[in-house]
């Protein structure tokens, strides 16, 4: 499997995974857009630099993570 193709599966599997986090878990509204734009923003930037496949998908992962502990919290 490619590598674009593998960083597009964590995007959207991380998007998911936070509606769910957000509309079952914490039960907090969905208003928090730029907290569903990390995911989206970080794959762009993958594509546009081309960094690795492996440091982009720990990195969109740990921000992504940050962010929603954030935003659950406050």
């Amino acid at each position: 499997m490619k590598d674009e193709t593998k960083t597009l599966i964590v995007t959207f599997v991380l998007l998911l995974l936070l509606v769910i986090f957000f509309k079952n878990v914490v039960h907090k509204p969905i208003n928090v857009v730029p907290l569903y734009l990390i995911p989206i923003f970080l794959w762009i930037g993958y594509v546009t630099g081309r960094v690795g496949a492996k440091l982009w998908m720990g990195m969109t992962l740990f921000l992504t993570l940050a962010m929603a502990i954030l935003y659950a919290f406050f």
